[in-house]
This record gives structure tokens, sequence and C-alpha cells, in this order.
């Protein structure tokens, strides 16, 4: 997102601290003493009445936040800098950049001299001149700046950094002698600026100048936010232009982005510090507590190294070894890698790490209470297997082996991002500056009307957590049997979650996860990034949150799926395979499809239809059936809204060319899966949205996985061992996730980021056939002795 502000307010809130006003005045009067400062041409002075009511060498009547006005220049000028640059003998050439750029270095390098005589210490701060490249894209500037994440393969850690990446502090200054340029100009900047990010983990913001003929702009950027201050003339105002290099020529790495608990090392890793923590959080009282401004016991700090990349982007996902010590990055011996997790989250919420915390102590006050009688169970009978299987993860601490869980002993959060007060910056309607001088030169004047509602933009703060196991996402695991299985337990992990309040709001093949223990595999349901409590009075609607191929369609629409005329059929829940026709119509209910705008709170139906579409989406795209994965793309798509077919795989049926390309061996899962599906929309129809606040209302939908995990069992010999695989794309689409949907206006640019799953291990990408002819009619005729009735 781009947005702009003043300058004076730039100063005052994005920029680094002023220099003292006994050191600015002593700077500027050494200048003046070498000649660099020079007193403004009478011409010029006559142009203003009060410019010579200020003294040639003082300072003081101008503020440092360059709110002086238009009619006061400052009443010195840089020697070489008196014109403006297109007035002057210079031409639009590359020559003529290079001139004005070597003018401008030979300032910045006076005032170091100047700073040093002053008693101020230079902390090794470079200007970068960036080469003079033209775009070849018609991206708009404001599109420069993307929020979407997408997952990457895994890299080693050392890898390569962007063109203007560095070991080096550097601000990149991007230069052009007329202002015909001007979008060209501010285009190349941002994206110079993004590199620098890019590049370099450890930087959290940049900084960045551009410099159009006179008019000189400052740019302070996130990986998610730049503000743009309107220009000023270094003509004009030479003391805004020396106080801005005093000020970077003199703050230190953290003042000018750099995160202080991760060091860059020379090979390319990174070295990332961790804050013991020696008070459990686990051991909180209450939620309130978690929120509370009480900062927990810190005890020694501990070190990782990376030594591969997993995502990378607004999230960072890492192989990592713990080391001795920041000054001694040597691995420990018999250290094995663990995954570390380097996250964003906004400044004003609950970290991951005490979520989970909040989390569990809400799952063990359930467990004191009379939870097998809660409403929302009620639809599972007590004397099944899977109502004992419950019984069991809530006994002591069982239920905890369900959720990948932190490493209690450490975390890191970073200090919040500068704040960005909404009602000192706009969003410009025109990015793209008419030639000429968009902006008054002494930027009192907003260059463009502003929004008729302030742009809202939330600071953030960074997390690091480190997880000690490595996991496996579902749609690796080796065969399909495997990942059903791996499913059904994360599923005993929402079931807690609901019965806790609890929703996750991101169920994805990526927050799916399991490890390897004793040849079984056990399933670890991750990311609580985006979990929340759900409160029964009605608030305000949710954001798009979650991964596009999974999102819960009303989600994904913000439209409520709603019922238009009364429903007569009430569908039961069956344990019994018996009661399903292995190709059965879709949509046979007594309701016709409607929807209607409104507030769309997540629930326990949003978090169930995601698993739905999760189950879908591995037997069409991961069995090695070519067709069934071809066909599927027209449901499973990165969109900010949901197509018509895949609005109607939900409220209609699964289409028919996708059931008839299926894998023989997962037809009658897909079997199963259409009445979960018709059972699924029977309760959108049935529940309005106050219905859905009552979890009495929401029993059925509760155990439908459990029914359709119980019944696709009778024939696990015809699925079970069909191996799972990765498709041929090296970077999956689903990967890629949003956590605010917009509708897209036109082409962006995107940048690599990542989904938050801790996913190391990959499936064989060689493509695998179908079972043979005879291995399908055995199939058939295993999967017919196996439909029988379950008492």
């Amino acid at each position: 997102m781009l947005l702009y502000s003043e300058t004076h307010e730039f100063l005052d809130h994005y920029f680094l601290p002023p220099p003292k006003t006994s050191i600015l005045d002593q700077v500027v009067k050494q200048l003046r003493r070498k000649c660099v400062l020079i007193p403004r041409p009478k011409v010029q002075t006559a142009k203003t009445s009060t410019s010579t009511q200020h003294t040639a060498a003082g300072t003081s009547n101008y503020r440092l936040s360059g709110s002086a006005s238009k009619e006061q220049p400052f009443p010195l000028v840089v020697r070489g800098l008196v014109n403006r640059a297109s007035e002057g003998r210079m031409t639009r050439s590359q020559s003529s950049v290079q001139k004005l750029w070597t003018k401008l270095e030979d300032l910045a390098n006076d005032i170091r001299q100047c700073m040093e005589t002053a008693g101020v210490q230079c902390t090794g701060l470079k200007l970068s001149l960036l080469p003079d490249s033209r775009s070849d894209s018609d991206d708009d500037i404001e599109d420069a700046t993307s929020e979407s994440f997408v997952e990457t393969e895994g890299e080693r850690s050392g890898y390569k950094p962007s063109s203007y990446a560095s070991l080096d502090m550097t601000v990149p200054v991007a230069v052009k002698v007329n202002e015909e340029c001007i979008a060209q100009n501010r285009k190349q900047l941002m994206r110079a600026m993004s590199d620098v990010l890019e590049g370099d983990i450890a930087r959290n913001f940049t900084y960045g100048i551009s410099i159009e003929d006179d008019c000189v702009s400052l740019w302070y950027s996130t990986r998610k936010t730049t503000i743009k201050a309107t220009s000023f003339s270094y003509i004009e105002r030479p003391d805004l232009l020396i106080r801005v290099f005093l000020s970077l020529f003199s703050a230190d790495r953290e003042a000018l982005g750099y995160e202080s608990h991760i060091t860059r090392l020379a090979d390319g890793s990174y070295l990332y510090e961790l804050d013991g923590i020696t008070a459990k959080t686990d051991d909180l009282a209450s939620s309130q507590r978690l929120r509370s401004k009480a900062v927990p016991k810190r005890g020694h700090s501990f070190c990782f190294k990376t030594t591969h990349l997993v995502s990378r982007g607004h999230t960072q996902i890492w192989k990592a070894v713990e080391v001795i010590s920041k000054s001694n990055p040597k691995a420990k011996p018999k250290c094995r890698e663990i995954i570390l997790k380097d996250t964003w989250v906004d400044a004003d919420t609950v970290t991951e790490f005490d979520l989970q915390a909040q989390l569990f102590h809400d799952i063990d006050v359930l467990k004191q209470s009379d939870w097998e009688s809660l409403p929302i169970l009620s639809c599972i009978p007590r004397d099944r297997p899977e109502f004992a299987r419950l019984r069991g993860y809530l006994q002591g601490d069982t239920y905890k082996s369900l959720f990948l869980r932190h490493d209690g002993r450490m975390r890191y959060t970073s200090p919040s991002e500068k704040s960005f007060p909404s009602e000192k910056v706009w969003k410009a309607s025109n990015t793209h500056p008419p030639t000429g001088s968009p902006e008054p030169r002494m930027g009192t004047t907003r260059p463009d009307p502003p929004d008729s509602k302030p742009p809202s933009v939330s600071p953030k703060k960074r997390c690091f957590f480190v997880f000690p196991e490595i996991c496996t996402r579902v749609s690796d695991l080796p065969s399909l049997g495997e990942a059903m299985s791996v499913l059904n337990q994360a599923y005993f992990a929402l079931l807690i979650m609901f019965c806790a309040g609890w929703v996750h709001r991101d169920i994805s093949d990526g927050n799916i996860l399991a490890i390897e223990a004793g040849g079984k595999w056990a399933a670890k349901l991750a990311d609580l990034e985006f979990a929340k409590k759900l409160s029964p009075n009605a608030g305000s609607p949710d954001p798009k949150i979650g991964t596009p191929y999974f999102m819960a369609y009303e989600i994904q629409s913000s439209r409520h799926i709603c019922h238009m005329i009364r429903i007569d059929q009430e569908l039961p829940i069956v344990w019994d395979p018996e009661f399903w026709d292995p190709e059965p119509e879709g949509g046979q209910l007594n309701a016709r499809r409607g929807e209607h705008w409104g507030k769309v709170r997540h629930t326990f139906l949003h978090d169930v239809e995601s698993l739905w579409w999760l189950i879908l989406w591995i037997i069409t795209s991961r069995v090695g059936c070519e067709p069934s994965r071809a066909a599927a793309k027209e449901i499973f798509q990165v969109t900010s809204t949901p197509t018509i077919t895949r609005s109607d795989s939900l409220c209609v049926g699964i289409p028919r060319n996708v059931t008839s390309s299926l894998h023989d061996g997962v037809k009658l899962i897909a079997s199963a899966l259409e009445h979960f599906r018709a059972r699924l929309y029977h309760d959108y129809c049935r529940n309005i949205p106050e219905m859905r606040l009552d979890y009495i209302n929401l029993a059925p939908v509760c155990a439908l996985p459990l029914v359709f995990f119980h019944n696709i069992e009778a024939f696990r010999d015809v699925w079970g061992v069909l191996p799972v695989r990765q498709p041929r794309e090296a970077a999956e689409a689903a990967r890629l996730r949003t956590q605010t949907v917009q509708p897209s206006a036109g082409p962006k640019r995107q940048f690599p980021s990542a989904q938050t799953s801790v996913s190391l291990e990959h499936g064989n990408n060689e493509d695998q056939p179908g079972p043979s002819k005879r291995r399908r009619t055995h199939s058939r005729r295993g999967a017919k002795a196996g439909r029988k009735a379950w008492k």
C-alpha cells in the first residue's frame, strides 16, 4: 500500500529523530566556513521580502520538521546547487544525472567531515545511486506493494541477495534531472526498496530518497506499506537536506531498519537470537493476563543459525541449528535441526505463542467441566468409539500431542513498527502524477484530494518461535491411507477447539502436518496465528483469512448461504455406509439455493467446510490421476471471490466432469464426500446467521467429519494403498494465502512470501500411473464386499 504524508509530518512520525539544534547550527557554520553553503543570490532573495530578516549563519528560526512556509526560503544555498538542474547546463543525458549525483555526494562528504569536527560519530551509512533503467511494466506505482504471500521451494540459507541488497548499510537514491520521468523514477525507487527488504531478512524497514530536478522526496517502506513525503526543494530548503543527511549518517543500524536480534553472516545465512523465558506461559491464570503489559522474566539467550529456507516473504520458515553463542556461531555438539518461524503480526494482537497458551488454558478449564454433556457433542453417541477416543485425548495433557507446539523456553517479540496516524496520511487517487511539478515546492499541500475515509494501517511487530519437531504436510505423506488417518486425527484437535469455543480459521494442507513415530504418522495441527475464540454475541464480520483453495465459500464470497423456502426434509446423521448410494444425485434437498450479503462471522461450519475442500483437493489432485487434477483446476483457483464452478461444487454437487475423471480407487471416497457436502449445505441453509451462535444447532455438522472417516474405513483396502504425490509445478498455487483478499483491479507485482506452514519433506515429482486393470477390478470387488452395516 502506498500512502502520502506532508513533509513535516513525515519527519515527525516516520523519519529518524532530528539532530540537536546546536549540532545542526554547528554543522551549518562549518559548511559556511568551507564555502559549501553560501549566501542566497540577491536575485532569488528579492523574490521574498521576509528572507532578509534571518541571519545568514543561524538555523534557529527554522523548525527541523520542515514546516516553514514557501515564502521563507533558507537564507543560504549549497554552492553548485543554486539553480534547478533543468535550468542550468545539465541536460537529460545520463552524464547529467551523474553530475548532479556528484554534487550531492560532495555535499554528503562535507557533512560527514563537519560531523566529525563537531564530535558526532558517523555510522558508515552509504547513499546508493540507482542505475538508470526504464521500467518495462505498466503497473501502477501503488501496485508495486503487494499483500500476497506465495510459498517457495526449499532453498539453501545463503540464497543470492537481490541487486540492491548489501551487507553494508545503504539508502537507495533515485535521481532524474528533469520532471518528465517522475513516475518512472519513483517506481524504480519503490522496487529498489522492495529488493532491499526482500534480499536481507534482517531488515525491518528501509528509507529511500527520490530526486527530480530540485524536488526531494523522502520515503519509508516496510514489507506491507510505503509512506512517501511530499517534495521539498533543495534550493529553497537546503537546511532540510542537511538535516536528513545528518540524521542518516548518525543513526545506528537498528534505527535504520535492521532487526537487532538477527545478524546476517558473510555466507548469506542468518543468526537469530531468541530471549529465554523463565516463567512458563502455560501457567498464566487467564486470557486477561496474557494481554497485560507485564513482561515475562527472561533468562539467557538462545542463538540459531539458519541452514535451509523453507518459505520466505512476510513469514519466514527456516531450518536451523542451535549455535554456541552470537559471538561463536558454531553448531552445538550433537544438535539437530529445528524449525524457526519468523512472522509479523499486528502490534495490538496477541502473539501465536500466547494464543496457544490461551487455547490450552481454555481446554484445561473444559476438562474440569461436564464436557460430555455439551450440546455441540449431542450427535455423537457416547457409546461410539469416536467418543471414547475424544475422552482419551481429554485425559491429562494428551490433547497437546495433537498440536504443533512451540518451544516454551524461548521466543522473541520486537517492538512495534512506527505508528501510522490515519489523519496524517492519505491515499492518492492519481498514482501517476502528470508531467511537470505534481507537488508544491515546500510540500505543504496534498498533491491529490484525500480519500473521504482515512486509510487504516495497523503497525506490526515481529515474532520468532522455535518448533523442535520437523513435520510433513498431509498431502506429502506416502499414501492416501496415511493422509486420511492424519486428517482424522487432526479433526479431533479441531473438535476439541470447538468444544472450548475456538475456531482455527485457516485449515489447509500446510497447517495439518504429521510426524512419524514408531512407524506411524501422528497429526499436528499447526498455525494458530488466526485462531479465535468465538463470542456468543454478534460482532463485526471477520476479514477474509485463509488459503483460497480451502477457504469456506461464505468467507471467500463475503455472503451468507441462506434458505429461500422452508426445508421440510431433515437429513439424519447415519453411521452406516448402506445409507449412501455410490453415485448420488447432487442437491437432493427441498430447498432452493440462495444467498444474501451480510456480516459473515467465522464459525465451526467454516472450519468443517475447509476440511471438506482439503479432502476433495487431495483425492482429485494428489493421487497421480492427471484427468481429475485437470478437471479440478476449475474448482481450485487462486481468486479473491469463488468461481461459479466452486460455488456449484458446494451448493449443487461435485461436478460430474470431476467425479467421472476420478481415479477408480477414490470414487467411493468421493461418494461419501458428496453426502458430506449435502449435509453441510443443508446445515448452512437450515441455520441462519443468528442460529449459528447457538452451539446446539451446530451439533450435526460437528459429527459429520467423524461419520465420513468412520464410513470410508469399510473400503480402506481400495484406496488406502494409493500413493500420494506432488504435481509437476514447482510452487503449488494452493500455497498462496492472503490475509485480506480484495478483488484485483489490475495486474499487481507479487513479491515472494509465504504461508506460515511448517513443512519440510516433499513427495515424488514423477508421474504415478494409476493401478492396473486387474487391480481396479479387484478393488471394486473388495469395496462391494466391504459395504456392510455397522452396529
